[in-house]
């Protein structure tokens, strides 16, 4: 399925580090999508496409040169159409996931006006279009194995020992799930995780992008290329090490990574082929390095960049830039023509719109120029452009990214396994197993009762309700494994954690004291009423964890929500109880509300007497009392601090 043109949209980080800026791109007026030849390997077919995307190309750049704003993107496969494929045999290469279809070779897409936005304002407008959007990202699975990852190592080796080449850039997918409720629009939950993984990341080139077949997450720090009338410069990156504890440590370690001979000769490789893939164009008078080995801190890594950068007597043509550069020689290797010889026959998979190019087209400053800017897409993430459904209204996402490590003659297969595995991290820190939760109170080796039925009947409800492995007899053992050791009679925090294959984790910690009265605040961002999974204690709390965090940072014990109705629901760790006229109320669960079992144990206290009631904030203002409770702690006194 395709996405509607009213539905394309994208968020580009377009700028370096010294001019943090982003650009927004709205109301679409066309788009163009060129596939790879339904069969690959037909030389005719094959010919047919690569005039179809060399017309595509110049159609874009005249439409940029008309005043469109064109956002562009060319999987790393459309390199098949370049003259860096020349004589290469043809291939057809299956995607790691097969829930995921064929990446077209070029999906662009033209705008008719561009928004030019800080990096603050681009997270305060990807916030306000993800509000309500509950998600989870599964833990990432790698599609190969370090047993295999050494084998293709040897394999390279001994390819580079009889001189077929320098350095390889050997590559694998790795794929996970998005799990999303977005009351909006289902696209929306894109807009969510991106924002989540852009916080804590230096992303100079990357951006979120919905096109017509595929959705790109792009994290990426490297500059592919910037084109103007007279200059095209390029920022090839190759050198990696992880940043320290400290910023002093960081220091050194970048001043390590600068000074490396094994990342300078790699490095350097890049840059000797980027300059003559520059000085190919015919346009081309100087070709100048005014900037070597320099390092840069992204997120969790430090990375080596150098500048190629070239005058030109006049402008190329999109096609004549593509044809020259792409792909880029840091995401392939050295020489480029037989390096991409031996990813063909070692690489299992198409790397789709990884390691392709991602950018922008727009009007240059003369009369019939253009600009262009492209990244690298390393760092980067793809999807379908529409998700799947289940029973309960949560779509699900497959999204598929990969990492690789330039390989050469020296390389231990192990450091370039870590190094991946170094690389993955801005987006694998921020996945984790899909699980249902509880919390319980142990005292003496024991959990009351009373207590203990309403948690084993809500966490058997939504095993059976989501699809999770249930056992009874697992449940029980779980529980009583974690018990024994606790003789204190001071209370302790016990967390049961159920994976979707059946398998039960606990973890216990020592309760925290807590003040007489609770204190609490109103959370900003709102809950909305019909997500399925507030049903549900599971691993998909962000906002909740968001909430919860706020409040320990002022002192408080926690946030309370309201739901898009501005109605009260409950607490990121409490159910709320209000008094007024005399009588207790709690919100009904239809407003949005986890049934949370120190709920059920209240509102089955008949000595208490407690009732479900729409709360509102004027409620909560004319409240005679207020408690706040949960599963460790009870009910106990609360006081609303208003902002």
């Amino acid at each position: 399925m395709t996405r509607p043109l009213t539905d394309l949209c994208a968020l580009l980080f377009d700028s370096d580090e010294s001019n943090a800026g982003c650009r927004l791109l709205q109301n679409a007026q066309r788009s163009w999508v060129i596939h790879a030849p339904s069969t690959p390997t037909h030389a005719r077919e094959h010919a047919q496409q690569v005039e179809q995307l060399r017309e595509d190309l110049h159609d874009i750049q005249a439409s940029a040169q008309s005043g469109w704003f064109v956002v562009l993107n060319l999987s790393f496969e459309a390199y098949s159409a370049f003259s860096a494929s020349e004589h290469l045999p043809l291939v057809d290469k299956p995607r790691a996931d097969a829930a995921l279809s064929t990446t077209p070779w070029l999906q662009a897409v033209a705008f008719k006006s561009s928004e030019s936005m800080t990096r603050s304002e681009a997270l305060s407008w990807l916030r306000a279009h993800s509000e309500a959007v509950s998600w989870h990202l599964d833990t990432a699975h790698a599609h190969t194995t370090l047993e295999q990852f050494e084998c293709d190592v040897r394999d390279i080796s001994e390819r580079i020992a009889d001189g077929q080449t320098y350095q390889v850039n050997l590559t694998h997918a790795y794929r996970t799930q998005l799990r999303a409720f977005s009351p909006n629009h289902p696209d929306h939950a894109l807009y969510a995780c991106f924002a989540h993984g852009v916080q804590d990341a230096n992303i100079a080139y990357g951006g979120v992008c919905l096109f017509p077949e595929t959705s790109v997450l792009s994290f990426s720090p490297e500059l592919f290329f910037e084109l103007d009338e007279h200059t095209l410069r390029t920022r090839p990156m190759k050198g990696t090490a992880s940043v320290g504890q400290t910023s002093e440590e960081t220091a050194q370690r970048a001043q390590t990574l600068a000074n490396d001979p094994k990342n300078r000769a790699e490095n350097l490789m890049i840059v000797d082929l980027m300059r003559n893939d520059v000085a190919r164009l015919p346009q081309t008078t100087t070709v100048t390095v005014p900037d070597l080995f320099s390092v840069h801190a992204h997120g969790t890594v430090l990375q080596m960049t150098s500048t190629v950068q070239a005058r030109l007597s006049e402008q190329p043509s999109l096609w004549q830039v593509f044809d020259a550069l792409f792909p880029c020689g840091s995401i392939t290797g050295a020489p480029k023509h037989e390096t991409l010889k031996i990813i063909q026959s070692i690489e299992p998979y198409a790397r789709g719109a990884y390691c392709g190019a991602l950018g922008l087209i727009e009007q240059g400053a003369s009369p019939d120029t253009y600009r262009a800017r492209f990244n690298v897409a390393i760092r980067t993430l793809e999807t379908s452009a529409v998700p799947t459904k289940d029973a309960l209204g949560i779509h699900h996402w497959q999204i598929q990214g990969s990492v690789g490590a330039g390989i050469t003659y020296d390389s231990v297969a192990v450091d370039e396994w870590d190094e991946c595995v170094l690389k993955s991290q801005f987006f694998a820190r921020h996945t984790s197993a899909f699980e249902l939760i509880e919390t319980m109170r142990v005292e003496k080796t024991s959990i009351a009762q009373a207590m203990l039925t309403l948690h084993h009947q809500r966490m058997k409800h939504s095993a059976s309700t989501l699809g999770f492995v249930w056992s009874d007899a697992a449940f029980a053992q779980a529980i009583e494994s974690a018990c024994v050791p606790i003789q204190s009679d001071a209370g302790y925090r016990l967390r049961l954690s159920l994976s979707t294959a059946g398998v039960f984790q606990t973890q216990t910690t020592p309760l925290e004291k807590l003040p007489e009265v609770l204190d609490f605040a109103i959370y900003p961002e709102r809950t909305h009423s019909q997500n399925p999974m507030l049903a549900h204690k599971t691993s998909m709390r962000q906002l909740y964890h968001r909430a919860l965090a706020q409040a320990k940072s002022q002192n408080l014990f926690d946030c309370v929500f309201l739901n898009e109705k501005g109605e009260v629901t409950e607490g990121a760790r409490s159910c709320i109880f209000v008094q007024l006229d005399g009588n207790w109320y709690t919100p009904p669960l239809s407003c949005g509300v986890l049934p949370s079992v120190q709920r059920a144990h209240t509102l089955n206290d008949a000595s208490f007497h407690a009732q479900e009631r729409v709360l509102t904030l004027d409620d909560l203002r004319c409240a005679q009392n207020i408690r706040l409770g949960n599963a460790l702690y009870g009910l106990r006194p609360a006081r609303w601090v208003a902002a």
